[in-house]
């Protein structure tokens, strides 16, 4: 018995579907692309990380604790962390995002950096929001 030959047919909320799809997902990837603050933020993530794990290698309660010593590389990796932190915190704390999504990046990583610390940080960059276009202008 030959089998019915099939034509692929597109239904209107097939076609609908697709569309919004093809709407939706360049502006979902474009805030990364235009807004300057998630390249700022991941350079602060990182800087920060690498700030917390040098710091557990060149504290000397730990390394007492670890049976070990601390050494001058140790102490270097910290020297060059803290500053590498800084520079990268002043520019998160300078840079305005420039779309909401941007916006709400910069707050939920301000929320979780500033995680049980005196939120220094977060205060200096709620000022640099203030100028942001999203709550200026709205």
């Amino acid at each position: 018995m030959a089998q019915a030959e099939t034509i692929p047919t597109t239904t209107r909320r097939g076609f609908l579907s697709g569309a919004v799809a093809a709407a939706v997902l360049p502006a979902a990837a474009a805030p990364q692309l235009i807004d300057p603050i998630f390249a700022v933020i991941e350079r602060h993530r990182s800087a920060f990380r690498e700030f917390a794990a040098a710091s557990l290698a060149a504290d000397e309660v730990k390394a007492l604790r670890d049976g070990r010593e601390t050494t001058q590389e140790a102490e270097d990796r910290l020297d060059a962390a803290v500053e590498a932190n800084e520079e990268a915190a002043d520019l998160l704390t300078s840079t305005a995002p420039t779309t909401m999504a941007g916006l709400a990046a910069a707050v939920a990583w301000l929320l979780e950096y500033d995680e049980g610390c005196i939120p220094d940080t977060s205060g200096q960059f709620l000022r640099t929001l203030a100028t942001s276009p999203l709550m200026v202008g709205g």
